[in-house]
């Protein structure tokens, strides 16, 4: 029987990043709305949308780290120092993210749910090459199952 880890080799690593970053994505959208529609904050203040959106990111960040490292990337060990690395990578994906999603808001009065989805497409880029590179990456020269 084939699994998720099989699909597509040997393009596997990407169309299982597409797979998982979907779900991934839904589930982040998910977190969003429900955080959108159930905690209470001030529709004008900046300051309460950008703190719903945090929250809503550090869900999101968490559960992508454990399904990109077991399943699209495969990495082995190295937990506390990719989980760090995921959140660098993702501090400048947030950046972008908060930009176009509270600049859609304002300029179009859209809730922080709606005024969110322009960015995935761009968040979507710019996480697997970090991720790729930098988060879930090893050195030159470092050899499978050593430490790095």
């Amino acid at each position: 029987m084939r699994t998720l880890n099989d699909i597509g080799e040997p393009y596997g690593e990407k169309i299982r990043f597409l797979v998982v970053g979907a779900w991934n994505t839904l589930f982040s959208i998910g977190v969003l709305w429900l955080m959108d529609r159930y905690i209470p904050y001030d529709a004008t203040s900046v300051v309460q949308k950008e703190l719903v959106l945090l929250g809503a990111w550090a869900l999101g960040v968490t559960q992508n780290f454990f399904t990109f490292k077991l399943l699209v990337f495969r990495t082995r060990g190295h937990w506390l120092r990719e989980y760090v690395r995921m959140y660098v990578v993702y501090v400048a994906a947030f950046a972008v993210q908060s930009a176009i999603t509270l600049t859609v808001s304002q300029v179009f009065g859209a809730s922080l749910f709606w005024a969110n989805l322009p960015a995935v497409a761009v968040v979507t880029v710019l996480s697997y090459v970090g991720h790729k590179y930098f988060t879930f990456g090893r050195p030159e020269g470092a050899f499978d199952g050593g430490t790095v």
